[in-house]
Formats: structure tokens, sequence, C-alpha cells
């Protein structure tokens, strides 16, 4: 339940006394209490004002039909007719009770059920997306009620890089919160593929370990002949940068523009070439995520 509001307006009653039970009625034009919407408990502001300062810290238990009601060790009230889940005025009967002495007070008094408490948002403190990645920020916020959600400054995620942006949510009420966020736009998975086996350029290895070398770092961690390379994917006619080039007897890695970098080339060299080579070509393999 949202937290109370304990705001108060001065209001004019009548009173009268019938067996040892204070009633008291409200007014016309009587000014209303208060209280949060959902929130039963921010109703303990009204009984403290309209029955006694002890009754503050009665607390919700339960309520039957159009009766709610609230305990503590030593009091308790009934409450007739509050709708805390109604937005707007009503008119509302309350009862409370001395357990002890079995002394009861009453009153009808005016509430004005509102909503102002703004919405939680739940977001990570960082997020990490992938640069040309469409970035939707309600695939990563949640609210604890019906809102809407936009940021202060879009996310391009064209550029690699890292960016502040700040979540403003707004409830049916109109209530507002705010939480300032980092996203950080990294290379794709495969451009990484790609970067890291051009890092190598100039390493000696052979033609299996600069494949090997360069899915590493994506978290692919997997060795063997240039043939066994073909399980790790599918085959495609569209290569991208970061998909392995796979021949008869050798491997290789595709970074664009028809070139490939080749591990075991001029004696065990790792060089930027073309992507033909001395062996028959099997096909490009673009790496399963």
């Amino acid at each position: 339940m949202k937290k109370l509001v304990q705001a108060f307006v001065s209001l004019i009653i009548a009173t009268s006394t019938f067996g040892g039970v204070t009633n008291v009625a409200a007014k016309e034009n009587t000014p209303a209490y208060k209280v949060e919407y959902q929130d039963a408990d921010s109703m303990k502001s009204v009984f403290k004002k309209e029955l006694h300062k002890k009754y503050a810290n009665v607390e919700f238990k339960k309520k039957t039909k159009n009766v709610s009601v609230y305990e503590s060790k030593n009091y308790k009230v009934k409450v007739k007719d509050l709708d805390i889940d109604t937005i707007g005025k009503q008119t509302i009967s309350i009862e409370g009770e001395n357990k002890q002495t079995s002394e009861k007070h009453s009153a009808e008094v005016k509430v004005k059920v509102q909503d102002t408490t703004a919405p939680e948002i739940t977001c990570e403190d960082v997020l990490t997306v992938e640069q040309n990645e469409v970035f939707d920020i309600n695939s990563y916020v949640s609210l604890n009620e019906e809102g809407t959600i936009q940021l202060t400054d879009n996310i391009n995620t064209a550029d690699v890089g890292t960016f502040t942006t700040t979540i403003k949510a707004k409830d049916t009420a109109g209530n507002v919160s705010e939480k300032n966020i980092t996203v950080h736009v990294e290379k794709s998975f495969y451009q990484r593929i790609a970067d890291a086996a051009l890092a190598q350029i100039g390493v000696y290895q052979d033609c299996t370990m600069l494949v090997t070398n360069s899915l590493a770092a994506v978290g692919i961690h997997f060795h063997g002949a240039p043939t066994a390379y073909l399980s790790l994917g599918t085959l495609t006619n569209n290569p991208v940068p970061g998909d392995i080039c796979v021949y008869q007897g050798h491997v290789a890695l595709y970074v664009g523009n028809n070139q490939a970098v080749h591990g075991g080339w001029l004696g065990n060299q790792t060089v930027l070439t073309s992507v033909a080579c001395g062996q028959p070509f099997i096909g490009y393999v673009h790496v399963n995520r």
C-alpha cells in the first residue's frame, strides 16, 4: 500500500452524547480530511484528530463488506463506507472503542481519497546494449502501477560509448518520479570477434588458434580441426565481420570487404589478406550466440 498522507483541514463539528457514546456529525460545508489512495493506514491521522491521539497506533486488520476494522492492543476502530480504492470525496462513519473500558467515540466525517505518491521505478543502474541495437527503455523498466515511461535524453546506439540519461515515469494521477541510469553502448557480438582477430595480426600461431582466440573474446571456448568449426553456427552467403571462413584444411576469420585474418601464414604468422587462399573454400559460418 502507498505511503500515507497526513494532511488535515480543520473540521467544524457538532457533538452529542448518548449512553456513554460520544457522537460527532459533520456539517454540510465541512472540508475533508485527505487520505492516500490504496493506503488504509493513512486513516490513522483522522482517528487521531476525531477520536484521540491514542488511536493513531491502530493498524488496519480487515474489511468485511463496507466496514474496515483497525486494532491495537487497547483500541479498536470500525470505519463504515470507506472505499480506499476509489479516488474522490466520501462521507464515512468511524467508531472508536477503548477495549479496556468499553468507552466509545463515534463520528461522521468527510474524507478525500487522493493519489499523491509517485510510481516506483525498477531498473538496473547500468545497462549494456550493442551498437546499432534497437534500444527500447520499456524493455528494461517496470513500475509498481500503471504509468508511462520516457527518457530525458534518447540513446543513439549508432555510437559506441557510455551515456547517461534519466528515466521519467508518470502515473495516471500525474505523479512523476525519476531515476538516473548509465547506458554502455558496446560493439556488436560479431564485431568483437572480428576485432579480436585483427588484434592478433603478427602473432605466430596456426589457423585454428587464431579462430579459437578470436571466439574467446565473446565467451566461446572451442578448439578443433578446421572443419570442426562448421559446428559452431550456420552457413551463410552474406558474411559479416566476425564470421568464420572454413576451407578444406584451413580456417580464418572474416573481417569485411572480402578480407580475412589468417593464422599459420608465411611461416605460422597471423596476417590480414583476402578471403581467397590456396585451400578449397567450404563456406562462411555465422556463429551461434
